[in-house]
């Protein structure tokens, strides 16, 4: 595209008079490019569908979420998880397929969950006393290991472990839903015993 106007001192153009197509005849002038009704409908229709996608996304609040330690609500654990737990949801919903969660829980001296299998990865954070933990089909506590506070182990999917608290121990489980156990000896399933 080739701008022909008036030229200044210095040969610079300093305004277009006309706006010419390559190969055009120079003596003919153009005019500037116009939207048709055609591209005001396909710009419309593109921007519709934009619109109405948009419509169909859930809404996703963004909220900033603060929780003391001193308020958060123990309750009763969900039946797979051994009774000598209390569990506190602190984000989110453990039992929902795809859905991002944090559970804190609560667990007296001794209690232990037997060898189990999660089918998403289970990370779990010790908050507060010793969380022992190993891997395989038997609950073996010398073949484990005991995690401090500060602490960090992840199971990934499908991995056989075992756990066990040495003293009062509060942990934090992240991951996401759904939270599961597969306990590998169904007599060590919670649900299971009366």
């Amino acid at each position: 595209m080739k701008i022909f106007g008036r030229k200044g001192k210095e040969g610079a153009s300093l305004r277009p008079s006309r706006i010419l197509r390559t190969g055009s005849d120079p003596s003919t002038p153009q005019t500037p490019l116009r939207m048709t009704g055609a591209v005001y409908v396909f710009v419309l229709i593109a921007i519709g569908g934009f619109i109405a996608h948009a419509a169909d996304q859930p809404a996703t609040p963004r909220v900033h979420i603060v929780t003391s330690g001193s308020d958060l609500k123990w309750g009763p654990p969900p039946p797979m998880i051994p009774k000598c737990a209390e569990a506190a949801i602190l984000d989110g919903d453990p039992f929902k397929q795809g859905a991002p969660f944090v559970v804190r829980l609560k667990l007296s001296d001794g209690c232990k969950f037997g060898p189990h299998w999660h089918p998403t990865d289970e990370n779990v954070t010790v908050i507060s006393g010793t969380l022992g933990a190993g891997m395989g089909d038997t609950f073996d506590p010398a073949k484990g290991q005991l995690i401090d506070a500060g602490g960090f182990v992840r199971m990934p999917t499908g991995m056989h472990h075992f756990a066990w608290a040495k003293g009062p121990t509060i942990v934090q489980v992240h991951g996401v839903g759904p939270l599961e156990f597969s306990y590998v000896n169904p007599a060590d399933d919670p649900r299971n015993q009366h």
